[in-house]
């Protein structure tokens, strides 16, 4: 499934961007988000989210949409998440290892769904009723915006530092 490709593409282009941000910019912040197409992270809290994302999030809406007769699906509140498990005490270095580790299992677990259950339903915040198809492609999303976010950081912190970044 091209969805279970694009999903395992996520670990290594992240850690493409990360590895541009020099290591004493990691929980640099831009004095202005504006124009910013996600959460307002940092770098490593931008790696952060993506694992609480992940495992408390999607593995968990996925569980509950396919063991439950169409469930409510928590929305998370990302800052609170920052705040609760001090993003900016983490190594980078476990977090990506714990993102990459956490994503394989997603999608090992998907693969296991049968074709029949993808139909599968769940209230989800404000976006009604969603099937579990549609779940994954949220998570799809949500990917994108957070690559398009690190891009965004990358952008300010060269125009608001004048750093040389590596183009890849």
């Amino acid at each position: 499934m091209p969805l279970f490709t694009t999903l395992l593409a996520m670990p290594d282009q992240f850690e493409g961007l990360l590895a541009q941000v020099p290591d004493e910019y990691l929980d640099w912040e831009p004095a202005n988000w504006a124009g910013i197409p996600s959460e307002r992270f940092s770098a490593r809290g931008h790696l952060c989210h993506l694992l609480d994302i992940e495992t408390l999030g999607y593995q968990v809406r996925f569980r509950r949409t396919l063991a439950e007769h169409l469930p409510e699906l928590a929305s998370l509140d990302g800052y609170q998440l920052a705040q609760d498990n001090q993003y900016r005490q983490q190594d980078p270095a476990v977090q990506l290892a714990r993102f990459r580790t956490a994503r394989s299992e997603t999608v090992d677990w998907l693969n296991t769904v049968p074709s029949d259950a993808w139909q599968r339903r769940a209230r989800y915040g404000n976006y009604g009723e969603v099937t579990l198809d549609g779940l994954v492609r949220l998570l799809v999303s949500h990917d994108h915006q957070h690559l398009a976010g690190m891009q965004w950081l990358l952008m300010r912190l060269n125009a608001d530092h004048r750093l040389a970044l590596p183009l890849a």
